[in-house]
């Protein structure tokens, strides 16, 4: 089995965080459409369309439109005791005025390629692993993912993000940002 690049070094070296935590950059990002709406010219529905490699990742569930942000870790070989998905600054906040967001974390399969992944080929479904409500908009959140974590296959997760209104885009990892979803994976 062959692992990361990253997931190796997180393994070698714990970073500052502690001597048994470290500190993981999401490894895929992408966001995931699923809805009916038509794009390119009213010629191909939204969710046939990838849209991994973009600078922004977007959530948002609407009457008709509905999106969610993709991540994939790739872990270290260390059985955890503790994981926590970190939100950075959303990037938009195309809502109301209103200084909160609540945001829904979901674990998913790790079947996806960054590259081709929409909402023809990803399922749709997860399994809730936990919520939080953010108070302002420029603040960052956190969600308790241990369950997710304890049941990763071949050292890899993937997780949905979800929020219900406002829709908000959060750097990808094509926007060259340090300000990117992360994982504090504690063993």
């Amino acid at each position: 089995m062959k692992l990361s690049l990253a997931a190796a070094f997180a393994t070698a070296l714990p970073l500052a965080l502690g001597a048994s935590t470290v500190n993981l950059r999401v490894a895929r990002d992408a966001t995931v459409s699923y809805n009916g709406i038509m794009c390119s010219y009213d010629t191909v529905p939204c969710n046939a369309i990838p849209f991994g490699l973009q600078n922004k990742v977007t959530t948002f569930r609407g009457n008709r439109d509905f999106s969610r942000v993709l991540l994939g870790f790739d872990l270290p070989t260390n059985k955890p005791t503790k994981c926590v998905l970190r939100i950075p600054k959303p990037v938009d906040n195309n809502g109301p005025s209103a200084p909160s967001f609540a945001v829904t974390v979901s674990n998913t399969d790790n079947v996806w390629d960054e590259a081709s992944v929409c909402g023809y080929n990803k399922k749709i479904d997860g399994t809730v692993v936990g919520s939080v409500n953010v108070t302002a908009p420029q603040e960052t959140g956190s969600v308790d993912v241990t369950a997710a974590c304890a049941n990763a296959t071949n050292y890899k997760i993937s997780l949905f993000v979800d929020t219900a209104f406002p829709l908000l885009a959060f750097n990808s990892l094509q926007s060259g940002s340090k300000d990117v979803f992360t994982l504090d994976y504690s063993f």
